[in-house]
């Protein structure tokens, strides 16, 4: 059996397919969630940039600590000295929940690597210098992607000057 319709019902069923109202909301529905999470990845990308840079500034300045001549004056150390220099320029971001550690490692000269020890080192010494910063995303993106917190780290190896 054949279901016959009205000339008019038929050609408002027939023209439903050339009819695009609406066609821009749907559109948009599929792309906004994506367009919004690109968006937000780059502004991501962005201040994660923003947040290597401070930490690599903050090891250079520090380990030019060590490389001065004059001693601090007491009860300052030089360990003192570079990690005040550290948080000086890390202390903005500790202020959004980033955790920051400043170690030094003092291995007395270069044919010494076995015997490192915790401090910054007299005059002459060799020093190593290691800046963390672990925090979490700003915009929630790494968690997407399985990364609860990011970690922005340098190293750096120096030689205190000797008189």
């Amino acid at each position: 059996m054949k279901i016959q319709f009205s000339r008019g019902r038929q050609n408002r069923i027939l023209g439903l397919h050339r009819d695009d109202c609406g066609s821009a909301a749907i559109e948009f529905a599929i792309f906004a969630p994506i367009m919004v999470i690109l968006i937000l990845g780059t502004v991501e990308i962005g201040l994660d940039m923003i947040v290597d840079a401070s930490v690599q500034l903050a090891a250079q300045q520090a380990s030019r600590s060590g490389l001065i001549v004059v001693a601090p004056v007491a009860p300052a150390t030089r360990a003192s000295q570079a990690q005040a220099i550290a948080m000086n320029i890390l202390q903005g971001w500790t202020n959004i929940g980033a955790q920051v550690s400043i170690t030094e490692l003092d291995f007395g000269s270069y044919g010494n690597g076995a015997n490192a020890q915790a401090g910054i080192g007299n005059l002459g010494d060799v020093v190593s210098y290691n800046i963390s910063v672990t925090m979490p995303g700003f915009s929630g993106i790494p968690q997407l992607f399985g990364i609860p917190t990011l970690t922005f780290q340098r190293n750096y190896l120096v030689q205190n000057e000797s008189e």
